[in-house]
């Protein structure tokens, strides 16, 4: 490339870039002007290069007449970017038109979650009774979790394969019966073991299992402790079969199995007569036409003295209702899953 720095090539240069800007029709073709004219080996560069052997003299006006060069290069390719980005803009427009004289189609009003209902109704049902409503922490200890609810060491509940457990120890809780734990506590040592003792809890409970039709590895529970001197198997199943009748109907069918569960003693697991196939048998309720919807029993005396109260001389109960069951099975949802997909189509049908 020739360094003549004399006016009339300056004038020729100038010109030249001139021609190619208006020859360009796209980006592409400005990138490959930059090129060209601006980058380190391009045109402009190398004029300036020149300078050193343009004398002393001269130098001012040589250099005011590149500066000047560089300013209508760099301007002109500025200016036919934009020029592209208009251009570009107002075909996206143009094809994106949107009629704004259409009537609004609308996102529609959002609704209460099944699970979330099932919940309100049960508080709504229980507050006759006096229930103080609690939260509790979803990340527990073991202690709360396990070892204050009478669960040993070697319990296959405390396996890896059924519990998730954290990097620090903690666990994922379970159950909403960990709450229990937290509040006989409390109650022990802030309270001087005040009774009765009432307390009701929901949330997210975790277990680390394979999911199916009546199974899910995050699943809600409803906890419901009551401690008191007196109480008995029979208050326990007179309550929890007040709280379905009131929830499903008085012809609900209930029933009562018994179960193991090493913090209750005896303990028994509350069914209801399947909505979907109407105790026919089917693959929401295992083919028995029963759908287990919690664990409950009378509160074991192990847990009672651990947190100080003397199982001789008071008793409780307590029980877990499954939510996302009692969901499901309010408004005929075939599987528990389906109370977790936040299908709309689903959701909309039954809400």
């Amino acid at each position: 490339m020739s360094n003549d720095l004399s006016p009339e090539n300056l004038k020729k240069l100038a010109s030249s870039f001139d021609d190619q800007l208006q020859a360009a029709r796209q980006q592409s073709d400005l990138e490959l002007l930059k090129r060209d004219w601006l980058s380190k080996d391009g045109t402009v560069k190398e004029l300036f290069k020149g300078l050193r052997d343009v004398p002393v003299e001269r130098k001012p006006e040589v250099a005011a007449a590149l500066n000047d060069l560089k300013n209508l290069v760099e301007a002109g390719i500025e200016s036919r970017e934009r020029s592209f980005k208009e251009s570009a803009l107002r075909k996206q427009l143009e094809e994106e038109y949107l009629d704004l004289s259409l009537p609004e189609m609308g996102g529609g009003l959002g609704a209460v979650h099944p699970i979330t209902i099932v919940e309100e109704r049960i508080t709504e049902i229980l507050r006759p009774f006096g229930f103080e409503s609690v939260m509790g922490p979803e990340l527990e200890t073991e202690y709360y979790c396990f070892d204050a609810l009478n669960i040993p060491k070697h319990h296959p509940a405390r396996d890896m394969q059924d519990t998730f457990y954290t990097e620090t120890g903690h666990v994922l809780r379970t159950h909403t019966t960990a709450v229990q734990a937290r509040m006989l506590q409390s109650r022990a040592l802030f309270e001087g073991k005040k009774l009765p003792l009432k307390i009701a809890s929901f949330g997210k409970v975790y277990r680390n299992e394979t999911e199916d039709a009546s199974h899910q590895a995050v699943f809600h529970q409803y906890e419901l402790v009551w401690v008191e001197k007196g109480l008995t198997l029979s208050n326990l199943q007179a309550l929890i079969t007040h709280i379905l009748k009131e929830l499903y109907g008085k012809r609900r069918k209930v029933q009562f199995v018994p179960k193991f569960y090493p913090y209750t003693e005896p303990s028994i697991g509350p069914r209801i007569d399947c909505s979907i196939c109407r105790g026919a048998g089917c693959s929401s309720c295992g083919g028995s036409g029963w759908v287990t919807i919690a664990g409950a029993g009378m509160i074991h005396r192990n847990v009672l003295a651990e947190f100080g109260f003397d199982p001789n001389e008071v008793s409780g109960f307590a029980f877990g209702l499954g939510t996302s069951r009692l969901a499901s099975q309010m408004f005929n949802l075939p599987h528990l899953r389906a109370v977790y997909e936040n299908d709309l189509r689903v959701l909309r049908e039954v809400v």
